[in-house]
Formats: structure tokens, C-alpha cells, sequence
């Protein structure tokens, strides 16, 4: 991780499963195995880069709506093949799996106990906290919440952000850094509603299954370019002359302005971002011409005879 762009927590929505299997007319439930790859690559990439905290979206409180069929399998392989036999690996790498949800009649008893071997395997682990948010939803927390403040009888005067959040199922999980989404939709879908407020997003329209490790470092070098504000002006945002910016800018003595980036600058930019930085710039020319041939016409009226008027 670059040297001041501090990302302790990433979560990420896993969605694109069901869409990849159709593409290739298969059923949705392919998707769901053909998504084991993706799930190793995110793992394999926030240990790489010293992430503290990864939070994966396994399933929501309103995938029970789905097919029974899908449901099942989905449960059923999310235990069996994700967790069951990838446990002795992600133990052996020092990763913590923790889980983030509520325990639901409709949940197999074998599923909810491989899941709760394998915390309790992992729990002296601390190279990073993998938690799986597992028949969860954002707006059951904030409700489960409320229920653990008014059950322990707290004062409303003394009901704060701080105190609201020890009274989470997980009140140890930090707010999201990079909240990433794969498959091209652009919303968080009640996940981590209230961990998410500053958290910055990043959508990408690799579906879920054929993310891969190099989709992981793209959304890191985005996410690096960001500037984390939080409601405030970030310190240093206005460096003196003659130094550089948080981005690598230098701002001349003589202007206090930043310099215009140079073309070695724009060649090191990712595809997407200097393809608009380049459309954003001709249509700054264009504009400026247009202005400019305006201001001539202009002074150019002011400066003929008055017979010309006529």
C-alpha cells in the first residue's frame, strides 16, 4: 500500500454469479461454484497487502426469497466448499473467519456448526479478520442495535456514535475504507449501512466469478487516488510552494498554482481515468476557443465606425 493511503477495512459485494452461469446458458448454481477462484484471489490479495479487516457479502437477509434450490446449494457449498475446505489453508496463512449475522431455523445445523469449528480453529489467527457477513442485512444490525441499548436500560443522554457502535453484533469491526462491488451495479444493497459512511466506492463490472487478482489491484490503485475528506478538509491539501501535493503535484513558488501534469503522468494513469481526463480536457479547448472567438467578435464590433452600424 502506498505510503499515507491507510485502508484497514475492505468490504465487498460479491455479485455476479447467477448472470455469469446464464451468459454461457448453464444454471445459476454453476455460477455459485465457478466463484470459489474469486474468493481465493480477494483473500490471497488483502493478505498480500496487509489488510487488516476484509468483510465478504455471503448472503443477505433477502437471498432467502430466491429459489429454494439456489438457496440451498448456496448455503450448502458456501460451507462445504468455501469454508470446509479452505479452512487448513486460510488457517495455515493466518487468516481469523469470523461470522456476522443471525442464526435462522432455515439454516442446516451442519452448516451453522462447520462454520462454528471453523471460528473456533481460527481464533487465535491475526494476520487478517475474514469476516463473512452470513444471513446478514444492514438494517436487521441498526434494529438489533437499538434492541441492545433499550434491553440494557441505556439513557438516551448518554446514547452516542461510540456507544451505539459497542452495542453492535461486532462492535470490534472499524468502518469501511473501500467498499468494491463486482458485476456493474451501482449500489450497496443494505450492507454495512452504518460501517459504510465514509467508506469510498468502487464498482466494477467484472462479473463476480472471473474477478481475479489483477481486478483486486485495480481497485486499489483507484481507491489510492481518492482523497478522504470525511466531512473536512484533508491536512495538507494546500501545500506550500515548491513542495508536492498528497499526488505527487508540484506547485510552483511563483503561482502557488499546480503545475499541469505531465505526459509521463498521463500515460501512468489506468485506462478508464485517462480516457475521461483526456475527453474532459478537449472539451476544456473547445470551450476555451469558443469563448475566445466570442471576446473577438466582440472587440471587434466596439472598434468599427459608426457608418458600419448603419
Amino acid at each position: 500500500m502506498a505510503p499515507g493511503a491507510s485502508l484497514k477495512h475492505i468490504a465487498c459485494i460479491m455479485d455476479g454469479n447467477g448472470r455469469w452461469a446464464q451468459n454461457r446458458g448453464l444454471d445459476r448454481t454453476h455460477g455459485h461454484l465457478a466463484a470459489r477462484s474469486a474468493f481465493e484471489a480477494i483473500v490471497e490479495g488483502a493478505l498480500d497487502e496487509g489488510v487488516e479487516w476484509l468483510t465478504l457479502f455471503a448472503f443477505s437477509t433477502e437471498n432467502w426469497s430466491r429459489p429454494e434450490e439456489e438457496v440451498t446449494f448456496l448455503v450448502d457449498f458456501l460451507a462445504e466448499r468455501v469454508i470446509g475446505r479452505g479452512m487448513s489453508h486460510m488457517h495455515e496463512r493466518g487468516v481469523r473467519l469470523r461470522l456476522l449475522g443471525w442464526e435462522d431455523p432455515r439454516i442446516p445445523a451442519d452448516v451453522m456448526d462447520r462454520m462454528r469449528e471453523a471460528e473456533e480453529l481460527t481464533r487465535e489467527n491475526s494476520e487478517l479478520q475474514l469476516i463473512l457477513a452470513f444471513n446478514y442485512g444492514g438494517r436487521r444490525d441498526l434494529c438489533e442495535t437499538v434492541r441492545s441499548l433499550v434491553s440494557r436500560s441505556v439513557a438516551v443522554e448518554e446514547i452516542s456514535t461510540e456507544t451505539f457502535a459497542q452495542h453492535m453484533a461486532l462492535p470490534e469491526l472499524p468502518d469501511v475504507d473501500l467498499l468494491l462491488r463486482t458485476g456493474g451495479e451501482h449500489r450497496i444493497s443494505n450492507f454495512l449501512l452504518w460501517h459504510c459512511a465514509y467508506a469510498e466506492l468502487i464498482f466494477l463490472d467484472v462479473l463476480w466469478p472471473d474477478f481475479r487478482t489483477q481486478h483486486f489491484q485495480h481497485a486499489l490503485e483507484l481507491y489510492r487516488q481518492r482523497q478522504r475528506r470525511f466531512g473536512t478538509l484533508v491536512p495538507g491539501s494546500a501545500p506550500s510552494p515548491g513542495h508536492p501535493a498528497d499526488d505527487g503535484t508540484t506547485w510552483p513558488a511563483a503561482t502557488g498554482h499546480p503545475a499541469q501534469p505531465g505526459r509521463a503522468t498521463l500515460l501512468g494513469l489506468p485506462t478508464t481515468i485517462a480516457s475521461h481526463l483526456g475527453a474532459s480536457l478537449l472539451n476544456g479547448l473547445k470551450e476555451t476557443a469558443r469563448l475566445a472567438l466570442l471576446q473577438l467578435s466582440e472587440d471587434a464590433g466596439r472598434t468599427r465606425r459608426p457608418e458600419q452600424w448603419r
